[in-house]
């Protein structure tokens, strides 16, 4: 059962089962008072009735008539007062009845002594329980009275017939039940809306957690309110958010390992072929001096070209993949411009080219990975170096703001620039055998940025050279 349904059917059954017994409860108290109320007339009016009755008859029997005489007197004195609402007897025996009903004065009297309830009145009558004769409801008093202790014992019983209270009260518990459906209905209505309007942001909760599970990482539920759903469902989007950005940052990590992967079987495909190539010339053909130093010299370069290119991907993957623990501390810019120039000294003195650093002010001190920012400005210097012509100058600058790499060599493409950053994407294709390049260098360099929360802008113009800024 869904746990809407299980909330409604319980707080329904809860009002109806309230509805059910407050309503009969009242009908009892309404019945009940009904009743008093009429027994406490009755009782008064009987009162009255007997005090006559007594009152007469000692008028009547003033000189102390006999018995046959006083049986007559008792007669005519009940019919006048009491008529067809009762029954006369003597000693327990009847001698006058003028309703229509049939009474047993002994066992009316058994059953008085039976109820454990308080059946006498203010003047000694007995009340007894309401009784069903001839299929109506009868409110019964009786009351014996004895004149002096030679005469007789009279008993006079009285009844009301009750019947319409009885009748009042199932109408009255027809009509509220009638009433009472139609509520409830009325009621269940708007119970069924106010549980749905409160249940449905959970509805919402499940559907959208089915979604997640089914890979739409982009749901979200709506959270309006101050209730504990609400603060369910904002707890939900946040959860929703973060997984989105972490598999979003995963296929975003698996997209380009791919990419790296397939670009890296492409590069190793043409070398590789070239050097068993020329591998198998050798074993195979016999060739002069000079050609054996040619061939040894290419299976030489392209295997070293090879290692380097499995190095920079080793590092690249790494970086992407997370596995190197990165530490920052404080680093002096000015020294590391300074071990920059002593690394590059060599590989720049190859085209004659002069690396100027410049440092604002002299003390600038970053967070940074020591190791990492050197890698960067190193494959920066090296692209620099592989553009400009002889006797050129690179500049690396540094301040506040950022670190500044500018060449004025061959420039890039504007059309080009966007791709630049992709891994094995090569502005100039003729250049990457020749140079050893992978085209991995400006990869590395964004990805280190990124690792450091700075940004890597690249602007270049063909013929002019190019600018590589690093802004913190």
């Amino acid at each position: 059962m869904k746990l809407f349904t299980k909330i409604f059917v319980r707080v329904f059954a809860g009002v109806l089962l309230l509805s059910a017994t407050t309503f009969g409860y009242f009908l009892y108290e309404f019945q009940k008072q009904s009743l008093e109320a009429v027994r406490q007339y009755e009782c008064v009016d009987f009162q009255r009735n007997i005090r006559e009755f007594n009152r007469t008859f000692e008028q009547q029997n003033a000189h102390g008539e006999k018995k046959e005489i006083q049986n007559l007197i008792a007669e005519n004195i009940f019919r006048s007062l009491i008529g067809s609402y009762g029954c006369l007897f003597r000693n327990g025996e009847e001698i006058a009845n003028y309703s229509a009903y049939e009474f047993d004065y002994g066992e009316l009297q058994r059953l008085a002594e039976n109820d454990n309830s308080d059946n006498f009145g203010d003047f000694g009558e007995l009340i007894l329980p309401i009784q069903t004769v001839g299929g109506r409801k009868l409110l019964i008093l009786c009351s014996e009275m004895q004149f002096n202790e030679k005469s007789d014992v009279y008993e006079i019983l009285y009844y009301k017939d009750v019947t319409d209270v009885y009748e009042r009260s199932r109408s009255l518990f027809i009509k509220g039940i009638v009433f009472c459906v139609f509520m409830l209905a009325l009621i269940g209505g708007f119970l069924f809306l106010g549980i749905y309007k409160a249940i449905r942001p959970l509805v919402e909760l499940k559907e959208a957690a089915a979604s997640i599970a089914g890979g739409n990482y982009h749901i979200r539920v709506s959270a309006k309110g101050k209730d504990e759903i609400t603060e369910l469902a904002v707890s939900f989007n946040q959860m929703a958010e973060r997984v989105e950005e972490h598999v979003e940052k995963l296929s975003r990590t698996n997209e380009s390992q791919r990419r790296l992967l397939g670009s890296l079987a492409h590069e190793l495909k043409t070398p590789m072929t070239a050097i068993i190539g020329y591998a198998d010339t050798l074993l195979t053909v016999r060739l002069s001096d000079r050609r054996r130093e040619q061939a040894l010299q290419y299976i030489g370069n392209e295997c070293r070209r090879l290692s380097g290119l499995s190095a920079k991907m080793m590092e690249l993957t790494g970086l992407y993949e997370g596995e190197k623990t990165i530490t920052f501390s404080e680093i002096r810019v000015a020294e590391l411009f300074q071990r920059l120039k002593g690394l590059t000294a060599y590989r720049l003195k190859e085209k004659e080219i002069t690396l100027i650093t410049e440092c604002t002010p002299e003390s600038l001190v970053k967070r940074a990975e020591p190791d990492l920012l050197m890698s960067l400005l190193m494959n920066l210097v090296d692209n620099g170096f592989k553009a400009s012509d002889n006797g050129a100058k690179i500049y690396v600058r540094g301040d506040e703001n950022g670190i500044y790499v500018e060449d004025s060599g061959k420039g890039i493409p504007k059309e080009e620039l966007s791709r630049v950053t992709e891994a094995f994407y090569m502005v100039d294709k003729s250049r990457s055998r020749s140079t050893g390049s992978a085209g991995l260098g400006l990869a590395l360099c964004e990805q280190i940025a990124k690792l450091h929360g700075a940004r890597l802008i690249i602007e270049s113009e063909e013929g002019k050279g190019t600018r590589v800024s690093v802004l913190w």
